[in-house]
Order: structure tokens, then C-alpha cells, then sequence
């Protein structure tokens, strides 16, 4: 009997996106959403009664990010300075399956927080950034 593979996913894409316009590739991308649980406490306990959510942080690590520089500085998304960082611009990291109608994460209103690049003789030279989103939507992860 034939069937489709469904446990184990293949042929990932991961773009940096403006406006709907793929401004390059992440080669691998380590995520979190952290949603700032506390403790409800009664007094004179010491067990809370439950965790209540308190602040949605999205973080994006990534590693071997490829920019095409000429389509990032044109969107106003390449962060050459402090004095490009105040204006604000935000864009979405988006994480599709084998197609681009197979979106399996998005985050959206990300923004640059700081980065690092490593040249190294004889190697691709490699840049790694981290990003804070504003909000994620999908499921498919």
C-alpha cells in the first residue's frame, strides 16, 4: 500500500520576508516563545494555584543567513548602524514546508537585535543574528 510520509518533514525552506518579497535564506534557525508565566499564590501558600500567562516574547536565532544585501538596504530592513535600527522596520521570518502554501511557522514584526559574522580562511564567510518577533502563527512544527 502506498503512502505519504508524514512524521518526518524534508525540504524545509526558511526566508527572511518584506512586503511579501523574499529578501534571502536561513540555513538553521532555532526558535523560542516564551510566554511569561507566573505563579497565582494565595496568601500563606506556598504552591501557586495555577501559572498565568503574563508577556509573549518570540526569539529567532539563526545561523548562516544569506541577506541579498541589495533588496534588504532598497526595503530598509539592513540595520547598517544605530541610526538605521531607531527607524523601526519590521519584516517576517517564515519557516514553509516543501511548498510556499505549506507555511509550518511565521513570525511576524520581527526585528534585528544584534548579530555576529566569522571569516575564516578558506571558508563561506557566515553571519548569525537574533531577531524578536512581535507575533507566530502555525502549528506545523
Amino acid at each position: 500500500m502506498a503512502r505519504t510520509n508524514l512524521i518526518v518533514r524534508g525540504a524545509n525552506n526558511i526566508v527572511i520576508s518584506f512586503d511579501g518579497n523574499d529578501l534571502g535564506l536561513v540555513q538553521s534557525v532555532s526558535s523560542n516563545d516564551d510566554y511569561g508565566h507566573e505563579g497565582a499564590y494565595g496568601i500563606g501558600d506556598a504552591k501557586p494555584v495555577e501559572h498565568v500567562p503574563g508577556a509573549a516574547r518570540h526569539s529567532i536565532s539563526v545561523s548562516k543567513i544569506a541577506l541579498i544585501k541589495e533588496l534588504a538596504r532598497n526595503a530598509g530592513i539592513y540595520a547598517e548602524n544605530s541610526d538605521a535600527v531607531l527607524q523601526g522596520r519590521v519584516f517576517d521570518i517564515v519557516h514553509y514546508g516543501k511548498s510556499e502554501n505549506d507555511v509550518l511557522r511565521k513570525y511576524e514584526g520581527c526585528s534585528f537585535v544584534s548579530g555576529s559574522t566569522e571569516v575564516t580562511a578558506n571558508r563561506i564567510v557566515t553571519s548569525n543574528a537574533q531577531f524578536l518577533a512581535l507575533n507566530v502563527s502555525g502549528t506545523g512544527l
